[in-house]
């Protein structure tokens, strides 16, 4: 009788903790009713939206991303103190997580990531300073606008040892007997970075800082043709002409990556845990999560079990083409500086074993503790039996939700045009063309442009299938 009543306690107590499981999900309705604005360029109001879903769908866990969500589209409305603030704090809100980031990488180790705060993707940590530079540039603070330029390259020197130091920790803390390895950064130089920080040198008259973000430039695309797979775009005028001015153009296009549920399917043998995914061979798991298996001494072999990760998905743009217009005559085509989003998906995959690693370790240890459970309390009553374990095995499923918290408001593209032009007022226009058909016209009217300023105008069509 005791044992009866304890397995419709312990039911029970599954079925509560089922219906609890919403913080282990990540909640996106808050972007569903912005998007109609966002699609309208009305980005004022989008971010009106994202704020009145602060208490609902960010939780304090979240406040990162509220932040990054806020942030961006601050900066698409021209509000570029208010876009400072926001991603100012979410910068802040990255640097206090990750001092905290061992514990955090303990804990979940033991639950889902959902339930931890979100400390932001290390791409959007660097681009970040990408347009903090672009809102000090827009509010005439160029000093400002290189010490975030400078922090860009600071965090990409340091991007590789994070994560080799946070799975070493991981590896030796006792946590688990699986091992993870680390994954090599191929990212270290940021072309889009440097080409700021050219502009910003020139329009100081510091032509050999300038002369070295143009040889930096040139190294990115040398050594790094991985991400940087077209042409080198044409590097500015290092020394500005007393007689001229100089018009620069820096255009961002598409939809940053999302990130979607990838399952994969796990069997153990003694001390080894083997991965696989459907219909793939074994250099795609390695591809896409770093290895193909995981030692994990005093594992029994015979378990099967599947397990959810987060992938990336670029979803690029359909834009191909962006013209300059100056005085209604076109001047020249803008060029690729930048897949954001190729660079979003690398250091995206720098941490991927570290994510998945863990994710296998605590998958694991809960599915072996779950059946060895349900051995236990099995009785005669063959129908408790099965409901038994249906709820359990509901329960742990529920909590093995893939993280996909990420911002959707990075662009996917980045492209630049520096020309040189009489000084005095002009009707400036960009067009953006899709199979050589234009969809989208930003006409920014009339422009001083000034031989001592840096004439720099920003433009966007972000959309993947419209502006």
């Amino acid at each position: 009788m005791k044992k009866y009543i304890f397995k419709i306690v312990l039911i029970s107590s599954l079925s509560i903790f089922l219906f609890s499981c919403a913080s282990t999900m990540t909640i996106q309705d808050q972007y569903q009713e912005a998007s109609s604005f966002y699609r309208e360029r009305n980005f004022t109001e989008a971010a009106g939206i994202i704020e009145s879903y602060r208490e609902i769908s960010y939780k304090e866990k979240d406040r990162v991303l509220y932040y990054l969500d806020t942030g961006m589209l601050y900066h698409y409305s021209g509000e570029y103190e208010k876009s400072n603030e926001a991603l100012t704090l979410a910068e802040q809100g990255i640097e206090d997580l990750y001092t905290n980031s061992i514990s955090k990488a303990l804990a979940s180790g033991l639950i889902n990531d959902n339930v931890l705060e979100y400390s932001g993707e290390d791409y959007e940590d660097i681009y970040i300073n990408i347009f903090k530079a672009l809102n000090y540039i827009a509010l005439s603070d160029r000093d400002s606008a290189l010490v975030e330029i400078r922090k860009v390259h600071i965090k990409l020197n340091i991007l590789e040892d994070k994560y080799r130091e946070l799975i070493e920790i991981y590896n030796t803390s006792g946590n688990s007997e699986g091992q993870i390895v680390a994954r090599k950064n191929r990212f270290h130089n940021d072309a889009l970075a440097r080409y700021l920080g050219l502009l910003l040198y020139r329009a100081d008259n510091s032509y050999d800082d300038a002369r070295i973000e143009a040889d930096e430039i040139e190294k990115a695309f040398s050594f790094q043709s991985q991400l940087y797979n077209f042409e080198k775009p044409v590097t500015p005028v290092l020394k500005r002409n007393k007689n001229s001015a100089y018009l620069t153009i820096i255009a961002f296009s598409g939809n940053s990556p999302r990130k979607l549920a990838e399952t994969f399917y796990l069997q153990t043998t003694p001390d080894v845990v083997w991965i696989a995914a459907t219909s793939q061979n074994d250099e795609y798991v390695k591809e896409v999560v770093g290895f193909n298996n995981l030692f994990m001494p005093g594992v029994e072999g015979g378990f099967h079990f599947k397990f959810q990760y987060p992938r990336m998905e670029m979803m690029g743009s359909i834009i191909d083409r962006i013209e300059l217009e100056v005085d209604g005559i076109p001047v020249n085509d803008l060029e690729l500086i930048e897949s954001m989003e190729s660079i979003s998906k690398e250091i995206f995959m720098i941490k991927q074993p570290f994510v998945i690693g863990k994710t296998i370790i605590r998958t694991v240890a809960k599915n072996i503790l779950k059946e060895k459970g349900k051995n236990e309390m099995k009785g005669d009553n063959v129908f408790l039996n099965i409901l038994m374990g249906a709820a359990a095995d509901a329960a742990v499923d529920a909590t093995e939700n893939a993280d996909l918290r990420i911002s959707p408001y990075f662009p996917a593209k980045a492209s630049v045009l520096d020309t040189e032009l009489p000084p005095g007022e002009h009707n400036v226009s960009i067009t953006y063309y899709s199979g050589g058909v234009p969809v989208f016209k930003d006409d920014k009217g009339i422009v001083n442009i000034s031989g001592n300023s840096m004439n720099l105008i920003e433009s966007f069509c972000l959309l993947r299938d419209e502006c």
